[in-house]
């Protein structure tokens, strides 16, 4: 089976939204797993930041004209779901309040990437690495959904595990799209 090569243009268009989206996930990462002391303020306003600035990123990469309708559309829902939950989250009192609301963020995010992805990833070669970050953000959700009774570490833990898997994933997908915008840079001189 021949590899398929993302278009050069298209891998311009797509460079910043996947390095913006890898840079708030790795923030998020370290402020999840490293930082000591969490409370229930930290937990909901580091979920909140993260859906946010994510759901920006997200809506970025949706807006780019080579992405096809069927990965636009659920990318939209997801990023509108982030936004919601990022909102959400901080009008919580609790741990177990703010991880449901973590819970149902990830989970529509990672439903809507799941979707689009397998609904894309025959014509546009980067929606592959949407079905990973979607079944990673499902299972996040589910992580998050039986960690309930999970103090605001324990949330963070496992929200940030998550989180680590999906920065790895978009910092690879960034490095390839970073490649192939160059491949094609130097191609027209």
């Amino acid at each position: 089976m021949p590899v398929k090569k993302i278009p050069a243009a298209t891998a311009e268009e797509l460079t910043r939204p996947v390095w913006l989206r890898a840079v708030i996930t790795v923030a998020f990462a370290v402020v999840a797993i490293f930082w000591q002391g969490e409370t229930v303020t930290l937990l909901k306003f580091s979920i909140a930041g993260y859906f946010v600035l994510g759901a920006t990123a997200v809506w970025d990469y949706a807006k780019v004209e080579a992405v096809p309708i069927t990965l636009r559309g659920p990318l939209a829902m997801g990023s509108a779901a982030w936004v919601l939950s990022g909102v959400a989250v901080i009008f919580v009192d609790t741990a177990a309040a703010a991880a449901v609301v973590a819970a149902i963020g990830f989970a529509a995010m990672g439903a809507a990437e799941l979707v689009g992805g397998f609904r894309a990833r025959h014509d546009f070669v980067p929606a592959r690495d949407q079905i990973i970050l979607g079944a990673v953000g499902l299972l996040t959700a589910l992580g998050l959904a039986i960690g309930l009774q999970l103090d605001p570490h324990g949330i963070l833990g496992v929200a940030g595990m998550g989180v680590v898997v999906m920065a790895v994933v978009l910092l690879i997908s960034g490095s390839g799209l970073l490649h192939d915008a160059k491949r094609g840079r130097a191609s027209t001189r």
